[in-house]
C-alpha cells in the first residue's frame, strides 16, 4: 500500500507543471485618428464606442521556456510593428517561434504601421500621417510592455482545452454567387488558464469571421470586443483574449448596428461559457514551437509600359498600384515575385496544435488542416504576425472575386498569387507540425 502511494506521488510530481501570467493594456487612441479596415473612409475617427486592448498570455513549461500569445484589437499587424516587438521580446528570453501576435481584424480600429502609411499617404493629410506614426510608436511600447508584464506575472497554473460552436459567420462570397461553395469554420477553441485554487485567470478563445459588424467612425473591437468584455464581466479578475481564425471569406450577418455587434458578441461569449462550464481536457507536457517564413509566389507582374499606361487611366486603385510598382522598379530594379508568409505552429503538450498563418486566410485552409491533424484538437489562427494580403486557397483563386485576387490591387503587390500558393503553405505547415510533434 505504501509502495502504491509512493508511486502515485512520484507520478504526480513528475508531471510537468505550468506557469502562466496574463496582462492587458488599453491601446485606444488618445484622439481622432484615421481608421483602418475600410478604404472608403474619408475622415478620422469620431469618438470611442469601446476601448480596445493589447493582451498577453505568457506560458512557461517545465523546460523553463516562455511562450507568449499576444492578441490585438487591430485590423492587422505588419513588419514595421512586429519587428521592434520581436526584438524587445528576445531581450526577455522569448525566442521568435515562441511569440505569436494575432490581430482581431476589427474594422473599427486605428491605422498603424509604415505599411499603412505607404498605402494611404496620397489620401490622408500629412498631419494625419503624423498622428498614425505617433500612435504606432506608442503601440509598440505598449505591446512590448504588456508582454513584459505577463512574464513578470508568471505563477503556477493549470491549463485546459475544449471546443464549442457558434453560428455567427456566413461565407460572404455566396452573397453575389449563390452557386459557389460556402465553407465556414464555426469552431470555438477555448484555452482556460486557472490558478492553483481553480480561479480563472485567462481564457483564450478563437473564431473565424471578419470583425465587420460595424462601419461607422467610432473606435471599437466590434463583436469580438463585446465578447471579451462579456466574458471578463462574467469572470471578475480574468482576462479574455480573442484569436482571429481563418475568416477571410466570412462576415457576421446580419450586421451594421451596435445592437447586432453586441448580440454577436453575446453569442460568442455564450459559446465560450458553455465550454468553460463543461468538462475540459487538462493539458500537460511541454509546449513546443516552430516558426518559418515561406515564400508565396505572385503571378508575373505587368510590364513597365503597362504600369506607365495605368497612371493615365481613370481607375484610382489601379493608378495607385501602378505607382507603387513603378517605385519598386526605380528603387530595387525589380518587382517582387513572392512574399515571405510567416507560418508558426505550437504544440501545447498533449493538448491542441495551434497553426498560425500570416495574411487573411480563407476557410479552406482551416478545414483542410483540421481534417489532417484533428478536428477537435487543431486550432487555426489567421491574421498572425503579418497581415499582408488575402491568402486564397486554390479553389478561391480559381473562382476569383475579391478574396481570390481582386483585393490585391489595393496592395503594393503585382497581382494575385500563383495557383500553387495553397500547396506551398500546406507543405510548410506540415513540416512544422511534424517538427513540434516529434
Amino acid at each position: 500500500m505504501r509502495l502504491l502511494a509512493l508511486l502515485c506521488f512520484l507520478a504526480a510530481a513528475a508531471e510537468p507543471a505550468w506557469k502562466a501570467g496574463v496582462a492587458k493594456v488599453s491601446i485606444t487612441p488618445d484622439g481622432p485618428i484615421w481608421m483602418a479596415g475600410y478604404d472608403a473612409r474619408t475622415k478620422p475617427s469620431e469618438g470611442v464606442l469601446q476601448d480596445i486592448h493589447a493582451k498577453a498570455l505568457a506560458i512557461q513549461d517545465d523546460s523553463g521556456a516562455i511562450t507568449v500569445l499576444v492578441t490585438l484589437d487591430l485590423v492587422g499587424v505588419a513588419p514595421s510593428i512586429t519587428g521592434p516587438i520581436v526584438e524587445r521580446a528576445e531581450k526577455l528570453g522569448i525566442r521568435r517561434e515562441r511569440l505569436l501576435l494575432n490581430a482581431s481584424h476589427t474594422h473599427s480600429g486605428p491605422g498603424a504601421g509604415e505599411e499603412w502609411v505607404l498605402r494611404f499617404r496620397d489620401r490622408v493629410a500629412p498631419e494625419q500621417v503624423a498622428i498614425v506614426r505617433a500612435y504606432t510608436r506608442q503601440l509598440i511600447d505598449k505591446v512590448s510592455g504588456v508582454i513584459a508584464t505577463s512574464v513578470r506575472n508568471l505563477a503556477p497554473a493549470r491549463i485546459s482545452f475544449g471546443q464549442g460552436l457558434a453560428g455567427i459567420a456566413v461565407n460572404r462570397r455566396r452573397l453575389a454567387n449563390p452557386s459557389w461553395p460556402g465553407p465556414v469554420d464555426h469552431d470555438v477553441p477555448v484555452l482556460a488558464v486557472r490558478d492553483e485554487n481553480g480561479r480563472l485567470l485567462a481564457v483564450a478563445f478563437g473564431y473565424a469571421c471578419h470583425n465587420t459588424t460595424l462601419g461607422d467612425y467610432r473606435i471599437s473591437g466590434d463583436y469580438a470586443g463585446f465578447a471579451m468584455d462579456s466574458l471578463e464581466t462574467q469572470n471578475p479578475g480574468a482576462i479574455a483574449l480573442f484569436v482571429q481564425g481563418a475568416g477571410a471569406d466570412a462576415n457576421p450577418l446580419p450586421r451594421r448596428t451596435v445592437e447586432l455587434a453586441k448580440s454577436h458578441g453575446s453569442t460568442l461569449a455564450a459559446a465560450v461559457g458553455e465550454v468553460l462550464s463543461g468538462k475540459m481536457k487538462p493539458v500537460s507536457g511541454l509546449l513546443r514551437a516552430a516558426f518559418e517564413n515561406v515564400e508565396v509566389p505572385f503571378q508575373p507582374p505587368p510590364s513597365r509600359e503597362e504600369l506607365t499606361a495605368r497612371l493615365s487611366g481613370k481607375d484610382a486603385s489601379k493608378k495607385r498600384n501602378a505607382g507603387w510598382l513603378l517605385e519598386a522598379l526605380e528603387r530595387d530594379g525589380r518587382i517582387r515575385s513572392s512574399y515571405p508568409d510567416p507560418v508558426q505552429v505550437w504544440q501545447l503538450g498533449d493538448g491542441p496544435t495551434m497553426i498560425a498563418m500570416g495574411g487573411e486566410v480563407v476557410a479552406d485552409f482551416a478545414l483542410r488542416f483540421k481534417a489532417k491533424y484533428g478536428w477537435s484538437t487543431t486550432w487555426i489562427a489567421g491574421y498572425s504576425n503579418d497581415v499582408f494580403a488575402y491568402v486564397p486557397s486554390r479553389r478561391v483563386l480559381a473562382e476569383g472575386g475579391y478574396e481570390g485576387g481582386g483585393a490585391m490591387i489595393n496592395r503594393p503587390f503585382p497581382g494575385p498569387f500563383l495557383p500553387e500558393v495553397e500547396e506551398t503553405i500546406a507543405n510548410k505547415v506540415d513540416a512544422l507540425v511534424q517538427r513540434v510533434r516529434r
